[in-house]
């Protein structure tokens, strides 16, 4: 995982600003490259049993009865394939009945023909390390018997030659020496010399940061632990192999601190790129491959310029990071499972979100903060998509879905079967939620729930608090238990907002009715569009037909 601060958005602006060409007119007839040759057909919503309607793919006309007057009918396009449709093959709204002027409703379905400003709000993509396949790495191994590391005394002043990154893209690794700063109960945390200074700043850093670290990740660690479980004790060379046996810092986390990918500038608009990462190469003993090394044991890296500019960050990414390792354990070691790199940002992001309380982290530093790049982007990035092209906004529509479940699921106790059950992606959440509730979802269920949310729903919403029925009540909190709280946003506040045309807009963005300059992003991509208020309670739209992949949701609000 990493953040980065000031990214410029006009790199994104030709991606994301791409829809200034919006139709307002309707068609009169489907366009041949989204005709389907299944027989169209007619079916009826009554629109007094559910706010929301899914069309089938054969489906052109829907007659809606019980429709009240002067509500707005919306659609909801969701792409549930692996693959991108083209905006040329999405379905178009042909007709629709009793619809008043375009004048009438004009502020809601924007334009963007501008520059959005930068909304990124100090976040930015992520580090993906490279997935390290067992098998290819066990037939390299040279030998089974492999002579143990010396163990180190674990004393503050202790030296070290750890592997560093070296590169912006963390792709090349150098030996350093680094010097043990700080030993907590869980963890060492080492500074590699050539950023350690008696006085901090700019990219480097004291003692006293150094214990800090050590201090507030003695504090998370039990806590983070009693919801996502613990990380993995075992190492990896012909199998998985007990890690004090092969790791000179032997179970201990090493947290080690430096100026990650080398990029520390004095520049106002780039002063660093990467706060933190965890990289799973580590759990494999001597793997040297393409120029990655790995340091035997368990490591997660903080950068040095962050440490000084923004603390809180890096603490709050000491939470994020270490849900990755863990998650390695639960899914990778224990089941044999690669999750999506979407879910597994995910849970770090729920992780630093129910930890926000505990660790003094204002909303504008949390993850809540992405809900602005989610509400004017999110059709950038699908849902359960990692689009390496647009990572700001896969963290952001991974949130958002994430934190809605969460709210409206059962909190951090519903987090906790997430991350502890045998399952990853869709099917871990959908099993939890069951497994929690006494239900029987399916993922198709929830997520028309949480498409509900993104119109102001009142019950399915992000505006609410999550349960609070895991507690954890050992500690500092032995006689004060901290109940993971999940606190209550409004994606339609102002602090969400974002402006194009000159204007403010406040939730996710709405399209004209016929929007086509905008392609489907794949896994569970959404584009919203309105389609108009209606004077009569019985309204009739018809669409061109379309593929299986696409759905189509009629939303009245």
């Amino acid at each position: 995982m990493l953040y980065k601060k000031n990214l410029f958005f006009a790199v994104f602006a030709t991606l994301f600003l791409i829809s200034c060409d919006l139709d307002l007119s309707l068609t009169t007839e489907a366009d041949s490259s989204t005709t389907s040759s299944t027989t169209a057909s007619t079916v009826f919503w009554d629109a007094s049993q559910s706010d929301i309607f899914e069309l089938s793919a054969d489906v052109t006309t829907v007659n809606i009865s019980n429709a009240t007057s002067e509500k707005t009918l919306y659609f909801v396009r969701r792409n549930t394939g692996s693959e991108t449709i083209s905006s040329k093959n999405i379905r178009t709204l042909t007709a629709a009945s009793q619809r008043q002027a375009d004048s009438d409703v004009s502020e809601d379905f924007l334009e963007f023909d501008e520059e959005i400003p930068n909304l990124q709000k100090g976040f930015a993509g992520c580090f993906i390390p490279e997935q390290i396949d067992l098998k290819n790495y066990a037939s390299s191994a040279r030998s089974v018997s492999v002579p143990s590391e010396t163990a180190i005394s674990g004393k503050t002043g202790e030296t070290k030659e750890i592997y560093v990154d070296n590169n912006t893209d963390i792709s090349t690794f150098v030996q350093k020496f680094a010097t043990l700063r700080a030993v907590g109960t869980y963890c060492y945390v080492w500074v590699v010399d050539d950023f350690y200074s008696s006085t901090a700043g700019e990219n480097k850093v004291d003692s006293a940061i150094a214990q800090e670290y050590a201090d507030a990740f003695d504090k998370m660690y039990p806590m983070i632990t009693n919801v996502f479980g613990n990380e993995s004790d075992k190492i990896y060379y012909y199998g998985w192999r007990n890690m004090e046996d092969y790791s000179s810092t032997g179970t201990k986390i090493n947290i080690v601190v430096y100026d990650i990918g080398n990029d520390y500038s004095l520049s106002e608009n780039q002063q660093c790129g990467i706060v933190g990462y965890f990289y799973a190469k580590d759990y494999f003993y001597n793997y040297s491959e393409k120029g990655v090394t790995s340091n035997n044991g368990k490591y997660f890296y903080i950068d040095s310029g962050y440490a000084n500019s923004n603390f809180d960050t890096t603490i709050s990414t000491l939470a994020h990071e270490f849900q990755h390792m863990v998650n390695y354990n639960q899914k990778t070691v224990s089941h044999d499972l690669t999750s999506g790199q979407w879910y597994n940002e995910m849970l770090s992001m729920l992780c630093e979100d129910m930890m926000q309380e505990h660790l003094g982290i204002k909303d504008e530093d949390s993850p809540k903060a992405r809900t602005t790049v989610f509400n004017a982007y999110y059709y950038c990035s699908g849902i359960s998509e990692y689009n390496s092209k647009n990572q700001i906004c896969s963290y952001a529509t991974a949130f958002s879905f994430g934190s809605f479940i969460a709210r409206n699921f059962g909190g951090a106790e519903l987090v906790q079967k997430i991350s502890q059950n045998s399952y990853v992606d869709n099917d871990s959440i959908t099993n939890a939620v069951n497994s929690l509730n006494g239900t029987k979802y399916t993922y198709d269920d929830l997520f028309e729930k949480y498409l509900l949310a993104l119109f102001g729903d009142s019950t399915y919403t992000h505006n609410k608090d999550a349960d609070c029925t895991l507690k954890y009540n050992s500690g500092d909190y032995s006689s004060n238990s901290y109940e993971y709280p999940m606190t209550a946003y409004n994606i339609f506040d102002s602090e969400y907002s974002f402006s194009a045309n000159g204007k403010k807009y406040y939730g996710p963005a709405i399209f004209y009715a016929n929007a086509k300059s905008v392609d489907l992003r794949p896994e569970n991509g959404i584009l919203i569009h309105g389609i108009g208020t209606f004077s009569g309670s019985s309204v009739s739209v018809s669409f061109s037909s379309g593929t299986g992949a696409e759905k189509i949701y009629l939303i009245i609000k």
